[in-house]
């Protein structure tokens, strides 16, 4: 009977220990795993897929110039347990509910203020942006860096020949309605598409 209950131990203690988390940091890959940036949003753990796209180049503005941008997706509700359903007859990316996303960003190493890079744009909903949607488009809160305070992304590996954009962010953003949203110890391993 002792042998029993030590060999059904050992046997939960294997199964726990090979469970999937799907709450773990990125994986050691980064580019090819599940998810690919974490962070805590608002002191709850966070994460996202994503990738990053060089700017579409206009001529003569120079905030398109060897730049990229970044939108990270998931299916998390948020705030928990307010998950909104997609419509019934609902075509497309029907279960995404949040996304965050960095605009003109420089490629290249460095720490960039989140107000820069909305500075850098004529239109105010560019820079950096969080939002909360339903049906995988429509957009039903959005959150946009205010203030001198916003934050900051950083960028500490840009390797165009891999196609592989690495960095860190923390972000402060802030709704029509002044609700805000925080995201802190935010990292990202993304593929750099043309």
């Amino acid at each position: 009977m002792k042998n029993g209950i030590q060999f059904l131990c050992l046997l939960v203690f294997i199964w726990a220990c090979s469970r999937s988390d799907n709450d773990s940091t990125i994986s050691p890959d980064g580019v090819n795993g599940p998810k690919n940036a974490t962070a805590l949003l608002n002191d709850s753990s966070w994460y996202a897929s994503g990738s990053a796209s060089r700017a579409f180049l206009v001529a003569g503005d120079q905030c398109t110039t060897n730049r990229f941008n970044i939108y990270l997706s998931n299916e998390l509700p948020y705030p928990k347990g307010a998950r909104k359903a997609a419509p019934y007859n609902c075509i497309g990316p029907c279960n995404t509910t949040q996304y965050l996303s960095f605009e003109k960003v420089p490629l290249t190493i460095g720490k960039y203020d989140v107000n820069w890079l909305t500075s850098c744009t004529p239109s105010p909903i560019t820079g950096a942006n969080y939002g909360l949607i339903v049906g995988g488009d429509a957009v039903f809160a959005s959150y946009r860096a205010q203030g001198s305070n916003s934050g900051w992304i950083e960028v500490t590996r840009a390797d165009t020949a891999a196609n592989v954009i690495e960095g860190k962010f923390e972000v402060t953003l802030t709704s029509q309605d002044a609700k805000t949203v925080k995201f802190r110890n935010g990292s990202f391993v993304l593929p750099l598409k043309k």
